[in-house]
This record gives structure tokens, C-alpha cells and sequence, in this order.
């Protein structure tokens, strides 16, 4: 790796740092994990992450997860994954099944991906969520190891009294910057608005690291 992508590194490194708290309010949200992938046979691929989330001005705990991906690769183009969820927050268990595909088209140095998925949410005293996602990304390759992504996320809850409304969006965008051995580290912000049929929606600023063993 190169003196100039090594000093990249650093910088998007401190940016993340200086950003969580230079956001000293309550609508912050840091959120952290590492992912470990592997290749299986006949195109398929499990993926393990662990992942913890703090909160506010003190950045106080959250909530912390493990998730086991099962993914198969259709095409060049097409896959589609089962992931599962279990999140430990400081009053609650929630565990979430999920099932999803996603759609990749190339142009050059550009992506355009489209994923979809279906997520059920168990709570401990039996309460269940079920909730459509639609995610949208545009992926810039700048250079080899390196490259730039813009995504949106609707949130569409499957409730009866709720008329099907879309309730939550997202907003991301960030960077993927490639190390030896198919390391990698992800940084972004994603800004995240809960509740918009309500009157106050409820507004969340978050800044993200994920480190990626591929």
C-alpha cells in the first residue's frame, strides 16, 4: 500500500474521530463493528459481524449485536441472503430473521445497486415488527482500493393500523478503502429521520466505522 493511500487512511480515520464529537447532542449515534466473509462452495458465502452502537452526548451504551449472513450469488448481477440478528440493548432482547436480494448493474467506474429485503423483529414479550427495505446505492471506484458511495433507505412498516406508510428514511453516504489481505475499512454518516408521519419526527445523525475481513 502506497504513502499517499496510507495517509488516506489516516485522515478518513481522524475525520470519523473529530466528527463524533464535534455532534455533542442527544440525536447523535456512533456505530461500530467488524466483519468477517467467507467464500463457501457452489456461491455461497456466510458473513459474521459484531457490531456496538452508542448513544448521546456521553456516547453511553446502546446497544451491542452479532449477525450471521448467508448469502448466494445468482449472477454477476443478482444474490440474494438471509441474515439473522440478535441485538442485546439495556432493557430488551430483539432478535431479527430477514430475506433479501439485491440487484448490481456496472458502468465503468460506477455501480448502481439495488437491495430489497423483508425483516421480521421479535421482542421479548412476544411483540413482532414486520417492516419492508428498499436501499438505493451509487458507487463511485476511484481507484482500486478506493471508493466513494451515496445510498437512500425507505422504511415501509407491514401494519394493518398503519395504513402501509413509509415511516423512516435514510440518507448515507461514505467510503470503502481497500488494505492488504482483502482488509478493508468503511467510514460514513448517515442521516436518519423515524416517525415522519408523526408531527416531530425524530432526527438521528450517525457516524459510522466498520473494519471488513474479507
Amino acid at each position: 500500500m502506497g504513502t499517499k493511500q496510507s495517509l488516506l487512511n489516516i485522515c478518513l480515520f481522524y475525520s470519523i474521530i473529530i466528527l463524533q464529537f464535534s455532534f455533542g447532542s442527544n440525536d447523535f449515534e456512533s456505530r461500530n463493528a467488524i466483519t468477517f466473509q467467507l467464500k463457501l462452495p457452489h456461491s455461497f458465502k456466510i458473513e459474521f459481524k459484531q457490531g456496538l452502537r452508542l448513544s448521546g452526548q456521553e456516547l453511553s451504551f446502546k446497544q451491542t449485536f452479532t449477525e450471521f449472513d448467508l448469502s448466494y450469488k445468482i449472477n454477476n448481477r443478482f444474490n440474494i441472503f438471509i441474515p439473522f440478528r440478535y441485538a442485546i440493548f439495556e432493557d430488551e432482547i430483539k432478535k431479527r430473521l430477514s430475506f433479501g436480494g439485491s440487484y448490481k448493474y456496472n458502468l465503468k467506474t460506477l455501480s448502481f445497486r439495488y437491495k430489497s429485503r423483508f425483516q421480521r423483529v421479535y421482542e421479548q414479550d412476544n411483540k413482532l415488527e414486520e417492516t419492508f427495505r428498499n436501499k438505493f446505492s451509487v458507487i463511485n471506484k476511484l481507484k482500486k482500493n478506493f471508493e466513494l458511495f451515496l445510498s437512500a433507505e425507505l422504511f415501509n412498516p407491514h401494519d394493518q393500523n398503519d395504513d402501509n406508510k413509509i415511516n423512516e428514511y435514510r440518507i448515507s453516504f461514505g467510503a470503502n478503502t481497500g488494505f492488504y489481505n482483502n482488509q478493508s475499512i468503511k467510514t460514513y454518516y448517515t442521516f436518519k429521520a423515524e416517525g415522519i408521519n408523526k408531527t416531530n419526527p425524530e432526527i438521528t445523525n450517525i457516524i459510522g466505522l466498520s473494519y471488513n475481513f474479507n
